[in-house]
């Protein structure tokens, strides 16, 4: 017993020693690294360090030179289990190091790119939009971009899921674009409702969302899939973050639409 317990912990270590090789790939990937903890230690009057803060710091450079090495298109790569294993720590270790390691030594990603990504996982069910958020400052970031645009969009977000109202779908657009695109797509976005729906004037004043509950539910999600998908080449660049972001929402409700429209045959 003592013995498979003895080859388990070895061919971890061996394994765990080939992953640090494959990442710190090079002298000056390590010498790097090195200087950046020796640094902090150092300044941190040696020693006076807390065993938390250097905990952050070493999965900073860890993070830090996987992303260079590997990239950061697969979520898979630093999911919090895949990391979680990788180090032999629990998943909610490696959740608030990730959030403490972004505070104290800020990665700089698109996020916009990030969840665009993602995206292509986005369903309609029990009447929301559901999206998985895989990590966490993924998270914290959209969620930002939602408080800043106002806040009241309708929009529920648990971390690891993102549920969305499909009424409310065209203001998360608004509050996860940028500046002169986001002006252009608040007016247009209205512009066109009004054409689609030929009934009302739909104010900048109030979130699209809320004006919608005033018509029917099927009625509101084709009209938020027509608007949506008219923006692209319009307002939002083909190709774009929030034009993957738009078709794979629109592809989530075409379905919906489509079977609306054969119950009504």
């Amino acid at each position: 017993m003592n013995d498979n317990n003895s080859n388990s912990d070895n061919k971890m270590k061996e394994e765990r020693a080939a992953r640090y090789e494959e990442i710190f790939n090079s002298v000056e990937s390590k010498a790097a690294a090195f200087d950046k903890l020796a640094y902090e230690y150092y300044l941190g009057n040696f020693g006076r360090m807390t065993k938390a803060d250097l905990e952050t710091l070493m999965f900073h450079l860890y993070i830090d030179q996987l992303l260079r090495v590997k990239g950061d298109n697969d979520f898979k790569i630093y999911s919090d289990y895949t990391l979680a294993k990788n180090l032999g720590i629990p998943q909610s270790k490696i959740s608030s190091l990730k959030l403490k390691q972004q505070l104290q030594y800020p990665i700089e990603f698109n996020w916009r790119d990030a969840l665009a990504r993602v995206s292509k996982n986005v369903r309609y069910e029990n009447g929301k939009l559901k999206l998985q958020i895989p990590d966490v400052n993924l998270y914290y970031e959209v969620k930002n971009a939602v408080e800043e645009n106002g806040g009241f969009i309708d929009v529920s977000l648990t971390p690891k899921l993102l549920q969305l109202s499909p009424e409310y779908f065209l203001d998360l657009l608004e509050a996860i674009s940028e500046g002169e695109t986001r002006k252009k797509l608040k007016k247009q976005l209205r512009e066109n409702l009004q054409k689609t729906t030929g009934d009302r004037q739909y104010l900048e004043s109030e979130p699209i969302g809320k004006q919608l509950m005033n018509v029917t539910k099927g009625t509101a999600i084709w009209a938020v899939k027509t608007v949506a998908e008219a923006a692209i080449g319009e307002t939002v660049t083909q190709g774009s973050a929030l034009a993957i972001i738009i078709t794979n929402v629109v592809h989530a409700l075409a379905t919906v639409v489509k079977n609306q429209e054969a119950a009504h045959v």
